[in-house]
């Protein structure tokens, strides 16, 4: 990965200097060389970073699923390169989340390098490392999402080496294992971390608490573990049981009945489109819409149908929708500071429910796929599921109507069910061109990673 050090380098000191998730952070004018002041400029760089990567993050999983579609006049690809080809890896589809995740973690790096953190306590400096390592795994998860079996890079230590491309498997270990160090950390770091975290870590639970971090840490350890667990092309049967742990623990404050509250609590992005951040949500869009099976496909009664609205949008290369979600009114004015979530205990649940089909629980599938159903979706309770077959089926309604325009839930969990089929995109009101649709259930290795390895991009264990 050594084509992007000096990206990295230098998205750390602009993003730190001039992206300001939290206007009420400390000044960054005064920054004393070696202070705890620089260490916080560093620690809002790679926050900054990681909000600015989820402005395509949220996006693409939708429509490759067909629950969110694109149809913009001047610019065809947002459609045909996901209905009618694959994405080609030399445009903005194609190198969609990659760079950004890479200057996030040589930053990542640069900052446990740095005096600012190395002069810290030894407690401050296990909070922090704790810390910066969870961020990174997340960053490392979200790479995998869109991937897949395409593999990633695991960031070394080495500036100058260039790092192989691993496969999705051996990606998923080591992030496993980077999670299970980063919660030694926090488990011996400071009661809080020694730097002020952007506003929307304070906004659902306070994520400058260790404590919470560590449920944080072990929530994004059940994701990885599913993923491993339910791996079409090498499952490791092992990881429903150690996602069913981790996730206990991220969840041990559940309450009874179910809240909307604890469904929220987690880590959230907050945005402001004012000067000097001009970071406006990403989500508001003229021709940012929902597929017409999407917005037919809810259950009678259900209170997120509630958030869909007619809309409407030209035709492009034979594609169009008629809906939106409220959530992209490019209208609305408000939107664009409204906060979105990085993790909340509604996908945390949905998970565990993912590990508990896989283990045969599925009383507790049911209770995790219930508190969902009933809190967000209004809905009756289900009785205990049947078979997996049914508790499948339930699990992705609710990762299709709760991850909408959120992330790529829904395409992850088709995918490692091997759901993502002709069958299923031919359904009523899909967008898709009949035997020729292009099925893409991932993204490419970008063209100029290609490139800087010389046409070698065979992902190696």
């Amino acid at each position: 990965m050594k084509k992007y050090i000096a990206a990295a380098i230098t998205s750390t000191l602009v993003l730190a200097s001039a992206c300001q998730d939290n206007p009420t952070s400390p000044s960054r004018d005064n920054v004393v060389a070696g202070s705890q002041q620089t260490l916080q400029s560093l620690v809002i760089g790679i926050t900054a970073q990681d909000r600015v990567n989820y402005g395509g993050y949220y996006l693409w999983g939708g429509i490759m699923a067909r629950d969110a579609i694109v149809p913009t006049a001047n610019e065809s690809r947002f459609v045909t390169e996901f209905y009618v080809t694959p994405p080609d890896p030399s445009d903005f589809i194609g190198g969609s989340q990659w760079t950004g995740y890479y200057q996030l973690l040589r930053a990542s790096q640069l900052l446990l390098k740095d005096a600012s953190f190395t002069t810290l306590s030894t407690a401050d400096q296990a909070a922090t490392r704790g810390f910066v390592r969870t961020l990174d795994a997340l960053s490392y998860i979200r790479l995998i999402d869109y991937r897949d079996q395409n593999g990633v890079v695991i960031q070394g230590p080495d500036a100058a080496a260039q790092d192989p491309i691993r496969t999705k498997q051996s990606a998923l270990t080591a992030t496993s294992a980077l999670l299970d160090s980063a919660l030694a950390d926090l488990t011996a770091g400071s009661a809080t971390l020694p730097v002020s975290l952007p506003s929307g870590y304070s906004l659902h639970g306070d994520y400058s608490s260790t404590a919470n971090l560590i449920l944080l840490n072990r929530g994004l350890k059940g994701r990885v573990e599913v993923m491993r667990a339910l791996d079409p092309v090498a499952p490791n049967a092992a990881s429903a049981a150690a996602a069913v742990t981790a996730l206990n623990i991220a969840l041990a404050g559940a309450p009874t009945p179910m809240t909307q509250e604890y469904l929220n609590t987690g880590p959230w992005y907050e945005y402001n489109p004012a000067s000097p951040e001009n970071a406006p949500n990403p989500l508001p869009g003229s021709s940012n819409l929902v597929t017409d099976n999407f917005a037919s496909s809810f259950l009678p009664g259900d209170i997120r149908a509630l958030n869909v609205v007619p809309a409407s949008a030209p035709t492009v290369a034979g594609f169009t929708a008629s809906h939106r979600l409220k959530v992209t009114d490019p209208n609305n004015a408000a939107l664009q500071s409204a906060p979105l979530p990085i993790v909340r205990n509604a996908e945390l649940l949905l998970l565990r429910a993912q590990a508990e089909i896989a283990t045969n629980d599925l009383v507790g599938a049911t209770r995790d796929v219930n508190a969902v159903h009933t809190v967000e979706g209004g809905l009756p309770a289900y009785s205990t599921f049947t078979s997996s077959a049914d508790a499948i089926s339930k699990l992705l309604y609710e990762l299709r109507y709760t991850f909408a325009y959120i992330g790529p839930q829904h395409i992850v969990a088709l995918r490692d069910y091997g759901m993502f089929n002709l069958a299923y995109v031919t359904q009523a009101g899909m967008p898709n061109k009949g035997a020729a649709d292009a099925l893409v259930q991932s993204l490419p290795i970008t063209l100029n990673e290609t490139n800087a390895r010389k046409g070698n991009i065979t992902p190696v264990p």
